[in-house]
């Protein structure tokens, strides 16, 4: 009995691995056997799959374990959904005596089979399988890729890449695709080397010319760009626009400003709608010394126009008539800075006290790369939306679908905004705060946060939403969480014998009217030293027109410090090794500025006529140091003077500070959250109360 159950399953198991029947072996056929293939093909490409099979079934009889014959009939099986046999099948492939190079075909299947099962890491197996046959099987490289990237592990995608890229060296495909692995994790350097090998292997595509040219601006190697650029211009004239942003955008980063605006004006020339050169020349404007509020005031006309004259905004929701003063509100928040990043700081303590029983936090994040920042923020939300890779009109059905009540922008006219959503006009009410200081020149944005020192009375006509001020400050900065204690030292000037002046600003931020202000001070206060720290220096292009423009300026070189920069923590910590801060002018520091403050050390600050000039004012303001604040450059030498003659003084308040910061309003985020509060449900029933007026649509 067990002997005749033994023939019966035999005969299922060879019926389902392609076998007919038991028989004798027979010579094998394999004119017959690659005519039967032959004929499978052509009824495959017809989708006539069952009579493929029986041809790729016949085939097998006639040249038994015939690889091309077995893939071919796996291939069908797995087609047909018929996953087990297809998989049998495959298997007499694969098998360890099957010495024939084709096998690699097989391996794919099985891992296709196996990722449709959700077995990834059976899958991953066979592709890798595959590969090891013929390196060079592109399809199987981006299928392991992707089961890499579901399974979160992006740090083994690039490995299992090199490893590719080491064998297959002239292949093309892999340097790109580990090219863009180096960008998603903003390794430029990575990018560029193998996004130029591509091209040097004979890649002719604009777009990836034009991706290396953009990644070497990032760079700050211009000059190494314009190559690029030219390429991807003379094979494609439309990306024109691109090159010429691109290279605004190194000019403005390296401090000059003139040339890059001139470069995106001529961007802009190519194409009048391009919303990056827009914000990019208005995030100069707002602190180039050259340009006044009327300047700035034109561009941002100028941008409405691009960005809301071509978008017909969302219809209306119908007013609803609930209880306006204790409804739960719904807050939107759009931003690309949930991460690592100066709005961190200034939003985690904040949203932390907001009353989660009153507001409701929605996170719609265009993070280009997530990282330990962002863990924290997601715990801060009651709902999370990625938008990086959704279009605007997208962005604004699902801020619609969220029903929204009052959608805050916290990018401006920064790098990863997503101001043409508020141009569709999403939500109700949507307001402008944190990340940005300066109008957006939106018409849909109905109102922006401020204060009254960074915006004074009388100074709303230069924006194009109405100002909402807040009582103390438009700014709160979470107290600092080191991973250890982070004390603040003796004063410098007690062991050293003289004052160090420091500064902590990008590269981009000191230009030669700085130099000058600091090279009169630095004269009025002999043996006096200067330390300049910023991520700028760790180029040397950078440093050495910063020690070019020093010399300009008659910045003694012998009494100046040039350091790139470091660790965060390392960076609170360097604030011992500085007695007096400078600040610089139009653009003034926030974080650093209020990071000095934590520290015991304190700025002094130049205030202007614009909302960011301002910044310095206001937050010196709240830890009561309005002696601090110069009205002019000459004022602004005088009070580094005197505060570098009084070490005393300065001692006693570097002993003081920290604790005076953290009561300020400054750093006060509970009074923050509850004066934010208000300020939200203020500016909702406010525009309510005027919507509910208009006809209903």
């Amino acid at each position: 009995m067990l002997d005749r159950l033994f023939q019966i399953l035999h005969r299922r198991l060879d019926t389902l691995s392609g076998r007919t029947a038991p028989q004798p072996a027979a010579p094998s056929d394999p004119e017959s056997t690659k005519r039967l293939r032959t004929e499978g093909n052509a009824l495959l490409a017809e989708e006539k799959l069952d009579e493929a099979e029986a041809c790729f079934r016949e085939a097998l009889v006639h040249t038994v374990d015939d690889t091309q014959s077995l893939v071919c009939l796996g291939y069908v099986l797995k087609e047909q959904g018929r996953l087990t046999e297809a998989r049998i099948v495959l298997k007499r492939a694969t098998g360890p005596d099957n010495t024939d190079p084709q096998t690699f075909e097989a391996h794919y299947l099985l891992g296709e089979i196996s990722e449709k099962q959700d077995d990834f890491e059976d899958a991953k197996k066979h592709f890798k399988a595959a590969l090891d046959l013929k390196p060079d099987f592109t399809r199987a490289c981006e299928d392991v890729v992707r089961i890499l990237h579901v399974q979160g592990r992006k740090d083994q995608t690039r490995v299992f890449l090199e490893e590719l890229v080491v064998a297959c060296p002239e292949s093309t495909d892999y340097h790109v695709m580990l090219a863009k692995e180096f960008t998603d994790i903003l390794d430029l350097e990575g990018t560029v080397r193998h996004l130029s090998t591509a091209v040097t292997l004979g890649v002719d595509d604009p777009y990836i010319d034009m991706l290396v040219g953009a990644a070497l601006c990032r760079l700050e190697r211009e000059p190494e760009a314009r190559p690029y650029f030219d390429s991807a211009i003379l094979k494609d004239p439309s990306f024109l626009h691109e090159a010429l942003y691109h290279r605004g955008y190194y000019y403005t980063r390296s401090g000059e400003s003139r040339t890059g605006v001139e470069l995106l004006e001529q961007s802009i020339q190519s194409k009048p709608d391009y919303a990056a050169a827009h914000s990019l020349i208005l995030l100069n404007l707002s602190h180039s010394a050259a340009a006044l509020n009327r300047s700035y005031q034109q561009a941002a006309e100028r941008f409405s126009k691009a960005a809301e004259d071509p978008v017909q905004p969302m219809p209306r929701s119908p007013v609803q008539s609930v209880d306006r003063e204790s409804k739960v509100l719904r807050i939107g928040f759009v931003a690309g800075e949930f991460r690592e990043h100066p709005v961190q700081h200034f939003l985690v303590g904040v949203l932390e006290h907001i009353n989660k029983d009153q507001f409701q936090l929605v996170a719609f994040s265009n993070n280009q790369m997530d990282d330990s920042g962002t863990a924290l923020f997601k715990k801060l939300f009651s709902s999370w939306h990625d938008i990086k890779d959704m279009t605007h009109d997208a962005v604004a059905e699902l801020v619609r679908a969220q029903k929204i009540d009052v959608l805050i922008d916290l990018s401006g006219h920064t790098g990863d905004a997503r101001l043409p959503v508020f141009a569709r006009k999403p939500a109700p009410v949507q307001v402008a705060w944190l990340g940005y200081f300066a109008s957006t020149g939106l018409k849909a944005m109905d109102y922006i946060i401020a204060d009254t020192v960074c915006v004074p009375e009388n100074s709303e006509e230069w924006f194009s939403e109405k100002v909402f001020r807040l009582p103390a400050t438009r700014l709160c900065m979470t107290v600092p969480r080191p991973s250890r204690p982070i004390p603040i030292e003796q004063a410098p000037s007690k062991n050293n014998g003289y004052i160090t002046f420091g500064s902590f600003q990008q590269a981009a931020k000191i230009n030669a009217q700085v130099l000058g202000v600091w090279a009169k001070a630095m004269a009025a206060v002999p043996q006096s030293r200067l330390r300049i720290q910023n991520t700028g220096l760790c180029t040397a292009s950078i440093q050495n027109k910063i020690r070019a423009d020093m010399e300009l300026a008659g910045i003694d070189l012998l009494r100046a410090d040039l350091l790139g920069s470091t660790g965060w923590e390392e960076y609170l910590e360097a604030h011992n090794e500085i007695d007096i801060l400078f600040d610089t002018f139009p653009y003034p520091g926030g974080t650093t500025t209020a990071f000095a403050l934590w520290m015991g050390v304190p700025t002094v600050t130049l205030a202007g006529n614009t909302m960011l000039s301002l910044q310095g004012a206001s937050m010196l303001g709240c830890v009561g140091l309005n002696d601090w604040v110069a009205k002019d450059e000459a004022e602004y030498v005088e009070i580094a003077v005197k505060f570098a003659q009084d070490t005393e003084r300065l001692a006693q308040l570097r002993s003081s500070l920290r604790a005076v910061a953290e009561q300020s309003p400054l750093f006060d985020n509970k009074a923050f959250a509850i004066n934010l509060e208000n300020a939200l449900r203020a500016m909702y029933l406010e525009k309510m109360e005027v919507l509910a007026d208009l006809p209903q649509q």
